[in-house]
């Protein structure tokens, strides 16, 4: 800023409608403010594809967010890498999980433990199912806990950058799987 402002942000949408995401942003002189653009549907297609890949090529897949501040993944970022891999489950079962807010931004075990919570034992039964249904027609995942069954697509702050590459590394680019191998 070549001067202090006081700068509003906004959202044209691709019809030219403007909405105010924040009135009010104070900026003093030489800070900088700057913004990015991120597409819904190109990230989508990313981990579609990147799925399908490691489903034909037999590799573990592991997702590594960007670790924040917090030390847990992007919930955005996350929430969409799990509606990809459970993406049959998401899809027969989308007015069902909206209904009971189930979120998957929150990740796979926040998602399950709406489903347990709201819904009553048979069709929690058959959602569920619908779910590990999943993990044979997908690729194996990597996980966190494998005597729990608890997947690195279970919880955002289970997996970032800063705490799970290294041991990546350490334990020569392997993780472990379903079978509590590396």
């Amino acid at each position: 800023m070549s001067d202090a402002a006081d700068v509003c942000i906004e959202h044209i949408d691709s019809n030219g409608k403007i909405t105010v995401l924040k009135q009010s942003t104070p900026l003093l002189k030489g800070e900088v403010i700057d913004a990015t653009y991120m597409s819904k549907k190109a990230l989508c297609d990313f981990y579609d594809a990147e799925i399908a890949d490691a489903k034909d090529t037999g590799m573990l897949l592991s997702l590594h967010l960007k670790a924040t501040m917090m030390k847990k993944s992007d919930p955005i970022l996350f929430g969409h890498a799990v509606k990809s891999y459970f993406k049959d489950a998401f899809t027969k079962h989308e007015e069902t999980l909206a209904r009971i807010n189930a979120n998957p931004n929150n990740g796979l075990a926040s998602v399950l433990a709406s489903i347990n919570e709201k819904l009553s034992g048979e069709e929690a039964a058959a959602v569920i199912a619908d779910f590990d249904a999943c993990y044979s027609t997908g690729p194996s995942v990597a996980m966190v806990n494998s005597a729990k069954g608890i997947t690195n697509l279970h919880v955002p702050s289970d997996v970032i950058i800063d705490a799970s590459v290294p041991n990546v590394v350490r334990d020569s680019g392997k993780m472990w799987n379903k079978d509590n191998q590396l």
